[in-house]
């Protein structure tokens, strides 16, 4: 039998999840695609991999996909890594520069900002890059290592300048964790990723080789740390602080409630058109 293709996505809060695919016992299992999160959704909803690690709100888009139980990627009170810096108050916010490779955190911005403010702005895709970004719009969401940086360079304070973004000289803006958002907002903590089967793939051992690769990966943060701080310029114990407190890798009930709490007011919102139930492999 061949190898089921695999989409990894290459942000440092993957990792853990696909240690044994990268790294470990199971690199031999799968042939692995290393993309964005958006363009994971893309090759599975194309066909062009067996197996995905897609975000969250994907689900709901790609048709016949099946969830992989067990591993995902979560957070359950601050992330640390899904950002939105504002130039104004966030009821004021009326254009949202995202980056491109965002999907879930997007949506999740959308339902935050309604949510607490019935404030519905306009969302523009844009390279991570928080000053450019902020140029031309009044908030900026940036996840993934981008975040990271950011906050590894300001230590999760509340109020930071960022550059000359079209005024005279740095500006103030306010920095906002999403997790936290939607955990004040509901008492849950957010669901970003999961792998999931593209429709008619039916090779079920893929879910014991999936959480075996996460078991590895939860048995190496270290090993991980310290191969990535290198390759991302940041301090090692920054990385393995981030992975081992801000980072959750199970799909638990919690994170079942959340995703139905998630769904369905990305449905209210317009952003898919209805939420479906959750349909594991």
């Amino acid at each position: 039998m061949s190898n089921a293709r695999i989409s990894v996505v290459q942000y440092l809060n993957s990792v853990p999840l696909a240690w044994g695919i990268l790294d470990g016992p199971q690199k031999d299992r799968f042939d692995a695609v290393y993309s964005t999160p958006a363009e994971c959704a893309e090759h599975l909803a194309s066909g062009k991999v067996d197996v995905g690690l897609i975000p969250s709100i994907e689900y709901q888009r790609i048709a016949g996909a099946r969830v992989v139980p067990g591993p995902a990627i979560a957070s359950r009170y601050r992330a640390g890594s899904v950002l939105l810096l504002s130039k104004v108050p966030l009821a004021q916010i009326r254009t949202v520069a995202c980056d491109h490779g965002s999907r879930s955190s997007a949506t999740l911005t959308r339902v935050v900002l309604d949510a607490f403010y019935r404030n519905r702005p306009e969302f523009r895709d844009a390279e991570p890059d928080a000053a450019a970004m902020l140029a031309s719009s009044d908030a900026a969401l940036l996840i993934g290592d981008a975040a990271l940086r950011f906050n590894a360079e300001n230590r999760f304070g509340t109020s930071f300048s960022v550059g000359d973004y079209g005024q005279e000289g740095p500006q103030p803006i306010q920095v906002f964790d999403l997790v936290e958002r939607w955990n004040n907002l509901t008492g849950l903590p957010f669901v970003f990723a999961f792998w999931a089967t593209r429709q008619g793939f039916s090779d079920d051992a893929v879910v014991e080789d999936l959480a075996a690769s996460r078991a590895f990966g939860l048995a190496n943060l270290d090993a991980i740390a310290d191969r990535y701080s290198q390759s991302l310029g940041l301090e090692k114990d920054f990385v393995l602080n981030y992975l081992e407190r801000n980072m959750q890798y199970e799909m638990d009930a919690d994170g079942m409630e959340s995703l139905g709490q998630y769904y369905r007011n990305a449905a209210r919102l317009g952003a898919i058109r209805s939420a479906r139930s959750i349909d594991f492999l």
